[in-house]
């Protein structure tokens, strides 16, 4: 399977809005939410992305005689173990990379439109580092950096909390 959706648009914004949509969403729910594109375009890139598995059906609405699916992105073709990873080809881990961003971006777009609906300030923040480290300097700052991670991802959820999304990208 091709993994193109950024090279079309129309998938690329499909696939956008069902990111962390597992009970899926219909034709007609994306056309709401995708104002630019016809729902013609819609119907033929969303069988398009079924064919290719993208997509997957995962339920039906009955709405009097009418049925409606409801699609979800098929999200299994995008999990990997570190064995499989390390398998991988440099096609499969560009379709895994591929998808870790578009769900960064969802999550992006998610958190603004709460920020501007709420009217509070972007809090959000981005960087770029490059570190000069010796193999075994670095072996460190990942050993220090996933220890951070876990004692921060194990910590009991309160309801004063909110979740945050930390993403890194570390190209070694």
């Amino acid at each position: 399977m091709e993994f193109d959706l950024f090279k079309n648009q129309v998938r690329f914004k499909i696939a956008l809005e069902l990111i962390d949509v597992d009970e899926g969403m219909s034709i007609m729910q994306l056309n709401k939410l995708l104002k630019d594109v016809s729902q013609a375009t819609l119907y033929r890139h969303v069988n398009s992305m079924v064919g290719d598995d993208l997509l997957k059906i995962v339920g039906i609405n009955r709405i009097g005689k009418v049925e409606e699916k409801l699609y979800a992105l098929n999200t299994q073709a995008y999990k990997i173990s570190e064995d499989d990873w390390l398998s991988a080809t440099y096609s499969e881990k560009i379709k895994f990379v591929t998808y870790f961003f578009m769900y960064i971006l969802q999550n992006y777009k998610n958190y603004h439109e709460s920020s501007v609906e709420n009217q509070s300030p972007d809090r959000s923040t981005f960087s770029l580092v490059k570190l000069n480290l010796t193999n075994d300097s670095f072996n460190d700052f990942q050993s220090e950096l996933s220890t951070l991670m876990e004692k921060y991802y194990n910590m009991k959820d309160t309801e004063e909390g909110t979740d945050r999304t930390v993403s890194l990208v570390i190209i070694p």
